[in-house]
């Protein structure tokens, strides 16, 4: 007697037997009939199921997504490139042993969670057929849940962020709408110069959501030469009022010539200024003070607020990142102009940094390429 097994990704499914007379043994021909008829019933078996017969077949290794076939016990049967791709584990290391992650019902999806922090869309249903196998199909949707973070995160800020000016902008207007005529000159000139200050800071949030979302930096001009002593003056006036009044600079006379968008560093100059005024007291100075060497030309900003923690100094740049949370913040902002500041300076060729201010505040240093 001969015996061919009929299998299936590895799991036996039947087996065909061959008699022969005693004394008349098979060729190699002849055995090479009976694997052959074994495989047609296993594929056969596998037709009425619907299940793949070759885990490494074109068809199964040419799917996108991961595929598996588990049994009752939710040991693998069959594991796809794709499977091995996606999570790491190649078919030596899957095949036999427990699913690597939970199954969903059949008919529905489950998100998991990988140990090493990606996510994973898992389905799942049962095959057809008198055996209790269960197909399941998974995929990386890493980037897709930290875009859809993203922008839970970027309707949360916007919509905290925009309710304070509007909300101002709002109850000044209605005043000066309603009550016209009993309020002074100067009452009206002071809601029209709020008003005014509220718009602006309107704008500013705009300006910054806007180049956030598209992770666009303002100017885009191509790098040059320039003077960054004059580009540090010039950008003071255009500072707002309750921080360019406490701006105190430094500027070595011999400074060198940094390459990058001068344009751009009124923007860099604002955020920081801005962001160092929010965390420090109205009458506490701001200084700015510059120096170069052989490689870089640098500016720092530097104030006595409150410091920052060790801890924080990177996960400050992150994009709608900050220090509090929560409607009871002691500090406004949307946590972006930090991170506006790192892409436009990043994409000159050049750092920025925060660090804790010896006595107490903190500070900000940009350095850019000699020109």
């Amino acid at each position: 007697m001969i015996l061919a097994r009929a299998e299936i990704g590895g799991l036996t499914v039947g087996s065909l037997h061959a008699l022969y007379p005693e004394g008349a043994p098979l060729g190699a021909s002849q055995r090479a009939v009976v694997g052959y008829v074994a495989a047609c019933i296993a594929h056969m078996y596998g037709d009425q199921t619907g299940l793949p017969v070759h885990g490494d077949g074109p068809v199964v290794a040419a799917l996108a997504d991961g595929l598996a076939v588990v049994d009752r016990d939710h040991h693998v049967r069959l594991w796809n490139p794709a499977a091995a791709q996606v999570t790491g584990r190649p078919a030596g290391e899957a095949l036999s042993r427990p699913l690597p992650f939970p199954l969903p019902p059949s008919g529905q999806v489950l998100d998991h969670r990988l140990p090493d922090g990606r996510w994973l869309r898992i389905t799942s249903g049962e095959l057809p057929g008198p055996g209790t196998l269960r197909v399941v199909t998974f995929r990386d949707i890493t980037d897709q849940q930290r875009r859809d973070h993203d922008r839970d995160l970027f309707v949360a800020v916007t919509s905290h962020e925009l309710r304070t000016p509007v909300t101002v902008i709002k109850g000044y207007a209605d005043t000066l709408t309603d009550h016209w005529e009993s309020l002074s000159d100067d009452d009206r000139r002071q809601a029209a110069r709020i008003i005014g200050q509220r718009a602006n800071e309107l704008a500013r949030l705009v300006d910054r959501l806007l180049t956030a979302a598209t992770e666009n930096r303002p100017g885009g001009e191509p790098a040059a030469p320039f003077d960054l002593g004059d580009a540090l003056r010039a950008a003071v006036p255009d500072l707002p009022a309750d921080v360019r009044h406490r701006i105190v600079l430094d500027l070595p006379a011999d400074l060198p010539k940094a390459l990058g968008d001068r344009h751009s560093l009124a923007t860099v100059l604002t955020e920081l200024g801005t962001n160092a005024g929010k965390y420090s007291l109205p009458d506490t100075p701001i200084e700015v003070c510059a120096e170069a060497n052989e490689r870089t030309v640098s500016f720092r900003v530097a104030d006595r607020g409150i410091g920052i923690r060790p801890e924080h100094v990177e996960r400050a740049f992150d994009r709608f990142w900050q220090g509090e949370s929560g409607d009871r913040r002691r500090y406004p902002g949307a946590g972006l102009g930090l991170y506006l500041v790192r892409q436009i300076v990043e994409q000159q060729n050049g750092w920025v940094s925060l660090r804790p201010r010896a006595g107490g505040g903190t500070v900000a240093e940009v350095r850019l390429p000699r020109g």
